[in-house]
């Protein structure tokens, strides 16, 4: 038959057998596109191999770039003390220092959310619910004792870092052109921070660093350095709040630090304008809950009391103040002569979460515009 043969099987049965050899495609094997491809793929396993290894290497070098800058860091604040005999940190260490900068200042301001409502959400009675914090405020900071004796002419830095941003917060600064003089062990250095309040939240760190000013031509000596920690979780237990101490043996010295545990905090910043009068004395501030008071300006300590406009120059104008307490404010004006009588008064403010509020005090010849700026800490 045409395009086939018939067949017969064992069962004499005939079929058609098709020949379909004349529709398959001829199989032709290209050597040379064979061994491109196989060239190619083994260059590009190359190449990422390659590439591979490049990024390794970089990580690698990263990697070591990262771990010498943080330990030359710690290689630095850690030294021997010849007071405790032991080798110890001086400075907050519990970073990644290739990354953070241990002697960045905190660029936080005060009254960042004095102008602003940062609230967490609603509630079902429609009330905005807050994040409030704990605090502290730092009370004072002593050298109450002194292997060298006294007077001391004492200069340097005590610096604060908190959870905000652990960046350095400045107590107390000055150079050695800017020395305080310090009587006795009953004097406090004259603080001129924290310029934002404190969130007591894990731990609050103090760096002290103090040398003493020789006039005889001799090095100046180191009378206090080292590290002091308040733990925000131990303190964080307390119902109401406390007054406590840290001490810094070190050197040639003990440091105090003293401070008070504030409950539930919002942020409270003053501006005082003399309005009448001319303002000699002291003004201090402290909550209701917790008397002890910080020295906010000192007129006997000298420097300049008011500006142009009459506003006047506090050394602190921050202060923490639980949500349940008061803040106090205290005037106290003292005689310049014998024709001037001193005089105090005490001035009372409620806390809020935000926004500022004014009053005016009167005390002996001098009136006064008192202004409280609120705001909340929000991590």
């Amino acid at each position: 038959m045409a395009d086939g043969v018939l067949i017969a099987d064992g069962n004499l049965r005939l079929e058609k057998a098709v020949d379909e050899s004349g529709f398959l495609e001829p199989f032709f094997y290209d050597e040379a596109e064979v061994v491109a491809e196989a060239a190619a793929a083994a260059e590009r396993r190359q190449r990422e191999a390659e590439e591979k290894a490049a990024e390794h290497a970089r990580k690698m070098e990263e990697f070591r770039r990262r771990k010498a800058a943080h330990q030359a860091v710690i290689d630095r604040i850690r030294e021997y003390d010849s007071k405790t005999g032991k080798v110890c940190y001086t400075r907050f260490f519990n970073t990644d220092f290739s990354v953070f900068d241990i002697d960045e200042e905190s660029p936080l301001a005060p009254m960042r959310y004095t102008h602003k409502t940062p609230s967490k959400y609603t509630n079902s009675l429609g009330r905005q619910v807050y994040d409030v914090s704990d605090s502290v405020n730092i009370l004072s900071v002593k050298i109450v004792s002194s292997d060298v004796g006294f007077p001391l002419k004492v200069y340097g830095t005590v610096i604060a870092r908190d959870y905000l941003d652990f960046k350095c917060v400045y107590l107390f600064r000055r150079s050695t052109e800017d020395y305080q003089l310090i009587n006795s062990e009953d004097q406090s250095l004259i603080l001129t921070g924290p310029t934002r309040g404190l969130v007591l939240l894990d731990s609050i760190y103090f760096e002290v660093d103090l040398k003493i000013k020789d006039d005889q031509g001799k090095k100046d000596q180191e009378l206090s350095k080292g590290l002091c920690v308040i733990d925000g979780i131990l303190m964080g237990g307390e119902e109401h709040g406390h007054v406590g101490r840290e001490d810094l043996d070190s050197r040639l010295s003990t440091v105090e630090v003293k401070f008070a545990v504030v409950k539930l905090a919002v942020e409270a910043t003053l501006e005082i304008k003399v309005l009448k009068g001319d303002f000699y004395g002291e003004i201090t501030a402290c909550t209701s809950r917790i008397q002890d008071r910080l020295v906010l300006h000192d007129s006997k300590a000298g420097g300049v009391i008011c500006d142009g406009t009459g506003m006047l120059q506090l050394w602190r104008r921050v202060v923490t103040v639980g949500m349940k307490d008061m803040l106090l404010l205290t005037v106290a004006t003292q005689a310049s002569d014998v024709a001037t009588a001193s005089a105090t008064r005490t001035i009372n403010f409620t806390p809020h979460v935000n926004g500022a509020e004014e009053d005016e005090i009167t005390c002996g010849a001098v009136k006064m515009l008192i202004k409280v700026n609120w705001s909340l800490f929000q991590l």
